[in-house]
């Protein structure tokens, strides 16, 4: 059988630069050579491209602009590219749109699914369109914070409360997310969530087990899968941020996460729902918070991180997925998208 050649690019201009550096090398490592070949494509900081001659050769690092860099992927005759960013230009649809326009098969959700789930604003839309519980919030403009300042703290008090969360609008990974105990302390750290972001969402803070829950997508159009759900207990923080999500020994993950039988096909159930309304495709993971017999979806990721601490491969691993059999899948739920997408795009 021939083998597919696979790009996998990773990094970015973002601030999720180095943990989508890390999701890439582990993709890299862990495709199965006898099925791919394997070219990994590293973008900088400041946005150049560096095209690796294959995943076993040493780093050469020649980064160029990024047009010579997409030349050079169609020399190469690219059969899938394994998106491995994180962030803005990564997981917005920014380069979903630019593989459309190269015509070239891509891992995860489209243009559109991704632009949807990236924004935690329309996230929000769309949970509530499709009656999928989430917490109250309140989304502050950068432009509005500075001469409105102490009328948007009274709002904000009367109408979410203290404790809230400040959560940049168009990041992931956790990026930029802090908890505010009283007014006081969110008029400090709004300036530092505006830096990210030009909108910042405040979200009711709701105590409770937070989980998540992964969903792959099947070949052959059969329904969404859901994976067991993780619950995820950070030991040195509140709440579920950078550090905890990404410093190893920092959070106690498990999975299957113990919350019952009832209560684990209520989380799976609404991650496929989530999945469906937001039109994602691949893989998502959705995050929620436990509250009692209540639960509150938080968001939904559409190209889940692949490190060595991240929740997706583990929850395939609970489910008898092995790393590479994860890749697998994805890339081949990613081909059939693409040929699905080619019977209905093509000019007649």
């Amino acid at each position: 059988m021939k083998r597919l050649r696979i790009a996998v690019i990773m990094g970015g201009r973002t601030a999720e630069h180095d943990i989508s550096l890390a999701t890439g090398r582990m993709v890299v490592a862990g495709l199965d050579r006898s099925r791919y070949d394997v070219v990994p494509v590293v973008i900088d900081r400041e946005g150049r491209w560096d095209v690796r001659r294959d995943g076993t050769s040493p780093p050469r690092r020649r980064f160029r602009p990024v047009g010579e860099a997409l030349s050079e992927l169609l020399r190469r005759r690219i059969d899938c590219v394994f998106i491995g960013m994180h962030g803005p230009y990564g997981e917005d649809g920014t380069i979903q749109g630019m593989m459309e326009i190269l015509d070239l098969p891509y891992t995860g959700s489209d243009v559109t699914a991704s632009a949807l789930a990236m924004d935690k604003i329309k996230t929000k839309e769309i949970y509530r369109s499709h009656r999928i519980p989430t917490p109250t919030h309140h989304v502050v403009e950068a432009a509005e914070w500075p001469g409105e300042r102490n009328a948007l703290l009274v709002k904000i008090g009367r109408e979410i409360g203290f404790p809230c969360v400040l959560k940049p609008v168009r990041l992931g990974s956790s990026v930029g997310i802090s908890m505010c105990a009283n007014r006081r302390m969110l008029s400090k750290k709004m300036a530092r969530s505006i830096r990210y972001d030009g909108r910042v969402l405040v979200e009711q803070f709701v105590k409770g087990r937070e989980v998540t829950c992964a969903v792959l997508d099947t070949p052959g159009g059969k329904p969404p899968l859901p994976l067991p759900p993780t619950e995820i207990v950070p030991k040195s923080r509140a709440y579920f941020d950078y550090h905890a999500k990404y410093t190893p020994g920092a959070s106690l993950e498990v999975t299957p996460a113990q919350i019952g039988k009832g209560m684990t096909a209520r989380v799976q159930r609404l991650a496929v729902r989530a999945h469906r309304s937001l039109g994602c495709s691949g893989m998502s993971r959705t995050d929620m918070i436990i509250d009692g017999r209540r639960i509150h979806v938080l968001e939904t990721n559409t190209i889940p991180g692949m490190t060595e601490t991240s929740l997706l491969p583990q929850a395939a691993r609970a489910h008898g997925l092995a790393f590479p059999e994860l890749l697998d899948r994805i890339i081949a739920v990613a081909m059939e998208t693409y040929r699905r997408r080619r019977r209905f795009t093509r000019v007649r």
